[in-house]
């Protein structure tokens, strides 16, 4: 056993060292495709970050039919202050929204000038607990502050939620289909590059078969091949990221930008390793559909 691993690590060796020149090309190319790839990942694990930042609704309006009398109000205050996931609840008559309206500077104070108070409706804004931020918890509170008698509508952002959610998915699967062509196409690289290095020792495998070599033994030097090229270029990517994070990105807070709680780096320990593990994986896939190819041309 130690015998043929001690074959296989060596006649892997061997290829690699006969053919520098292409090695350090198809490293490369592995490497290209998996910053591709990893840039791809951040760009997902960002979408999904700032989608989960917006989806944090810290309050709902609710808007006061306009039948209501006055002197009920504060009754329909109460009743939202009891409901499940509200941390507070507070009371805005028509005069206070207009001057909230007012204080946003010299433009809103133009906008309303000389509108009466009676015209904008009174509401209850309530102030979601911590634990129920959550968009889809804030829905049920929605749902529940509707239902509330007297109420006439609610907002709590739903339309911008509804448009990133539509903006989210329509990235994660426009960069799925274009990592999936990317992996494919590095796959395909690596197939056409060992196929080059298996017709070259076609001699040496024909005499192996014809000593009683099976398929698995002579495809097995090829493998390896492919899994060390993966793995430099897993690993050359890897660094790149991370020498991109150090220089770049670090200096860049983009979450403070977007005015979203999330941070968005190049590099982390778990994507390192996603990215040598995907490095490895394309480097045998693409010797698996060289050899066998070449194999399937030759008797067993």
């Amino acid at each position: 056993m130690f015998g043929r691993l001690a074959y296989f690590i060596g006649r892997t060796s061997s290829a690699l060292r006969e053919a520098p020149g292409m090695s350090l090309l198809t490293t490369l190319t592995i490497a290209a495709a998996l910053v591709v790839l990893g840039i791809f990942a951040v760009g997902f694990m960002a979408v999904d970050g700032f989608t989960a930042g917006w989806g944090r609704v810290a309050t709902v309006t609710a808007y006061i039919a306009d039948e209501v009398p006055v002197d009920a109000w504060p009754g329909l205050r109460d009743a939202i202050a009891a409901l499940p996931s509200v941390e507070s609840a507070s009371l805005v008559t028509p005069e206070e929204a207009l001057e909230a309206f007012k204080a946003r500077g010299q433009e809103a104070r133009a906008l309303v000038e000389g509108v009466s108070p009676t015209l904008l409706p009174a509401s209850v804004e309530v102030v979601v607990a911590e634990n129920a931020m959550a968009l889809e918890a804030v829905r049920a509170l929605a749902d529940m502050v509707a239902a509330t008698e007297g109420i006439a509508d609610v907002d709590y952002g739903q339309e911008d939620h509804a448009r990133l959610s539509a903006l989210a998915r329509v990235i994660r699967i426009g960069g799925a289909a274009a990592a999936l062509l990317v992996a494919f196409a590095t796959a395909f690289i690596v197939s056409s590059t060992i196929r080059l290095t298996v017709y070259a020792r076609r001699v040496e495998i024909g005499i192996l078969k014809l000593v009683g070599a099976t398929n698995a033994f002579v495809r097995l030097p090829f493998l390896l091949e492919g899994a060390v090229w993966g793995a430099c270029g897993g690993g050359t990517a890897a660094l790149l990221l991370w020498l991109a994070d150090r220089m770049l990105v670090r200096h860049l807070d983009l979450g403070a930008v977007l005015g979203v709680a999330t941070t968005v780096r190049l590099f982390a320990p778990e994507l390192a390793l996603g990215i040598l593990a995907t490095g490895v994986l394309l480097g045998v896939s693409g010797a698996i559909l060289a050899v066998r190819r070449f194999l399937d041309l030759e008797p067993v």
